[in-house]
C-alpha cells in the first residue's frame, strides 16, 4: 500500500481523488488544498510520502509558489492532471476517472522500477493437476543465475497460495513470491500467479493485479491469458513450458509463442500425473521439445550457456 498526498484546488477534486486512491489499494496520507492556510500546506509538503497526485487548473494563481516548491523539492513521483474542464457526472469526467485510476493502479510498478530492473527474458511455467511436484522437480535441477524471470501459473485454490509459495521457495535457487501489485519481473525471480485476481504484464516488465475482477475463460488462473500477454510483450524472448494437468489450457498459447519466435516446451505425457494439458499442447505441432522436468531444466540451462 502506497502513502499518497493529494494537491488540489477544490474540495470536489479532493473527494474524487480520495475515492480513486482508495479503490486502487493505496492510502491517502494527507490532503493539500491550495486555498488552505499556507502554514498547514507547508507542513504537509514536508511529510514522507510515496507519491503526489496533483489536480490543479492551469490558470490557478493563488498559492502558486506552493506548486513550484513541490515540483522543485519532491523526490517522489508526481501524477499531474487537470479535471477542471470536465463536469462531474459527464462522460468525459468518467473517462478521466478511469484514466487516472489506471495510472494509480500502475504507480506501484513505476516506483519499483526505480530500484529494480526487469528481466529481458521471461519463461511461463504452466501446470494444473500434479503441477507443484513437477515444477519442483524442474526447479531443483535448474542452475542459479540464468538471468531469466519465471512466471509460474498454477491451477490451484487461491487459499493454497502461501503453501505453494513455501514449497517453490525451497525447491531450488529461485525464491518464490506471490504476484502483487507492481512487482517487477526481475532476472532470477520466480513469481506465482494464483486464482484470486487476474494479473497483467505491462510493457515495462511490471505486473498489474486487477483486484476484484475475474479471469477470462474457463480457467483460473488462465494460462492462455498470461501466455498471450507474455508473447505480446517479450516476443522471441518468451518461453512457455506446459507441465502436467487436466484440460487444454495453454494449448492455444503454444501457437502464439511460436508465431512470435518464442519457444514452447512440454512435459512428456507418460511422465505426468494427468497428461491432458501436455497432450493438447503437443497436438498443436508447436511444441519444439518435450521430456521430464529434469530434462527440460537441463535443456534450458544449456540453451542459456
Amino acid at each position: 500500500m502506497l502513502q499518497l498526498g493529494i494537491l488540489v484546488d477544490s474540495a470536489h477534486k479532493q473527494q474524487a481523488l480520495t475515492q480513486l486512491i482508495t479503490q486502487s489499494g493505496h492510502k491517502v496520507s494527507g490532503h493539500l488544498l491550495l486555498s488552505a492556510r499556507e502554514a498547514a500546506n507547508q507542513q504537509l509538503l514536508e511529510q514522507p510520502l510515496d507519491a503526489w497526485v496533483v489536480d490543479v487548473a492551469e490558470d490557478y494563481c493563488d498559492e502558486q509558489h506552493l506548486l513550484e516548491q513541490l515540483f522543485a523539492q519532491s523526490r517522489v513521483p508526481i501524477i499531474l492532471s487537470d479535471s477542471s474542464e470536465f463536469a462531474p457526472g459527464s462522460e468525459d469526467h468518467s473517462a478521466w476517472l478511469r484514466r487516472t485510476g489506471l495510472r494509480l493502479q500502475r504507480l506501484r510498478g513505476d516506483i519499483n522500477l526505480q530500484q529494480a530492473n526487469p528481466a529481458s527474458e521471461l519463461w511461463v511455467l504452466a501446470a494444473s493437476t500434479g503441477g507443484p511436484a513437477a515444477v519442483k522437480r524442474f526447479l531443483a535441477q535448474l542452475p542459479a543465475n540464468l538471468g531469466i524471470a519465471f512466471l509460474y501459473v498454477q491451477h490451484i485454490d487461491a487459499n493454497q497460495a502461501a503453501t505453494l509459495n513455501r514449497m517453490m521457495s525451497n525447491a531450488g535457487s529461485y525464491p518464490a513470491m506471490v504476484a502483487t501489485q507492481g512487482i517487477v519481473l526481475e532476472a532470477n525471480s520466480l513469481t506465482l500467479v494464483t486464482a484470486r485476481d487476474p494479473v497483467e504484464i505491462l510493457e515495462n516488465g511490471t505486473l498489474v493485479v486487477n483486484y476484484g475482477q475475474s479471469w477470462k475463460g474457463s480457467y483460473a488462473p488462465s494460462i492462455d491469458q498470461i501466455a498471450a500477454n507474455a508473447a505480446r510483450i517479450y516476443r522471441e524472448r518468451c518461453g512457455l513450458i506446459i507441465f502436467t494437468g487436466m484440460g487444454d489450457d495453454g494449448a492455444a498459447s503454444c501457437r502464439l509463442i511460436k508465431q512470435v519466435g518464442g519457444k514452447a516446451w512440454a512435459q512428456s505425457p507418460d511422465d505426468c500425473t494427468s497428461d491432458s494439458m501436455p497432450v493438447s499442447a503437443l497436438a498443436t505441432g508447436c511444441v519444439s521439445l518435450n521430456g521430464t522436468p529434469e530434462y527440460l531444466a537441463r535443456s534450458l540451462a544449456q540453451l542459456k550457456r
